[in-house]
């Protein structure tokens, strides 16, 4: 699932930050290399229109496991 959110397109990386929220809830102990992953997404490489909508996703996330 981690291997998703390098994926190309943007709605599979939204749905995948959206279903690790989930994860997170239900196996904390996986949250640390959840995190690291997260923090190593590059979203220069989306649209315009898509990458401040994965940055709000990747920071729910993260704010979801501090």
């Amino acid at each position: 699932m981690l291997k998703l959110l390098y994926d190309t397109k943007p709605t599979v990386v939204r749905q995948c930050l959206g279903a690790l929220q989930e994860v997170v809830l239900y196996r904390p102990e996986l949250s640390d290399k959840i995190k690291e992953k997260v923090k190593e997404i590059d979203v220069t490489k989306y649209r315009d229109s898509m990458s401040p909508l994965i940055k709000k996703d990747m920071e729910a996330l993260l704010n979801r496991m501090d």
